[in-house]
Formats: C-alpha cells, structure tokens, sequence
C-alpha cells in the first residue's frame, strides 16, 4: 500500500468530504479499486465524469511520484471517457507512467469494470515540486504500518 496523507481528496485520512482510499503498488503500475456511489452521479444514476477524472488523476500522480521520487502536480490531462457507468460498479483504476526526464513524466491511467470493460482512459503530464517547496511534507503523510514508509519513495523525505 502507497502512503497517503491528511489531507488529500482522494487518500486523504482527515478529509471529511473526500474518498479516503488506498492505493496499492505493483512495479510500475499503480492502482486502486472503487464502487462509486449515489452521491457519485451526475445524471440518472451514472457516474459523473469529474468523479472519474480525478481517480484517473490519483493514480498518474502517483505514478508520477514514483518516477520522481518526489512529489508531484498535474500539468495536463486528457480523459476519455468510454460508456456511462451506474453507481454501484465495482471499477479498478490503473496508472503508470511511460516515460520521465528530470522536469516532466508523461503518464497513462485506465478505468476497468470487473469484467474488463474499459471504461476511460487518460493521459498525463506531470512536473515535480522542487523540494524547497514542499513545505512540511512530513507532516503531510499519515505513518502507517500498513504502508511504505513515505521515505523509500521520497528522497530527502
């Protein structure tokens, strides 16, 4: 399981109005699994693209993140979203980045139901933070047992 921190929208542990989940890591793909609900929707019962825009977004970051070893923001993406999607269904969201330098990594997420339909798809390009602008950074990650310490994947964390 990836750290996560306080305040995040999508793996955030104290934030009220967001979605507290986990993301988990395998090589070079990142990936989390969720049943988006009612509250989800946009219209008549599917699931509103902005929903799925930002866990397309979570996990190209963190791929992001890994390429850099440090921390990460969206630049630019592009979402393709594939068929209307109810509430309810189960959906793994994937990302990974394809390719990194020093300023810049491109990264692509994918939205699957459980049967393997693709539901969107996106593209990313994210830039690192430089570290003098991190801030307290230490206090932004929620140590956890269960999770990597942020210090193997962050350098200088």
């Amino acid at each position: 399981t990836l750290p996560w921190t306080q305040g995040c929208f999508v793996c955030g542990e104290h934030n009220d109005h967001g979605f507290r989940l986990r993301l988990q890591v395998a090589g070079d793909l990142v990936w989390l699994d969720y049943t988006p609900h009612e509250h989800d929707v946009g219209y008549r019962h599917i699931v509103h693209g902005g929903v799925l825009m930002t866990l397309a977004d979570e996990v190209m970051t963190w791929a992001a993140i890994l390429a850099f070893r440090g921390v990460a923001v969206a630049a630019e993406m592009t979402t393709r979203l594939h068929a209307p999607t109810p509430a309810g269904t189960p959906l793994r969201v994937e990302g990974r980045t394809i390719r990194a330098t020093r300023r810049i990594a491109l990264t692509e997420a994918r939205i699957l139901q459980a049967d393997g339909t693709i539901i969107a798809t996106a593209t990313g390009k994210y830039m690192p933070v430089p570290r003098d602008q991190t801030g307290t950074r230490h206090e932004d990650f929620v140590a956890n047992p269960e999770s990597i310490p942020p210090g193997v994947i962050l350098d200088g964390f």
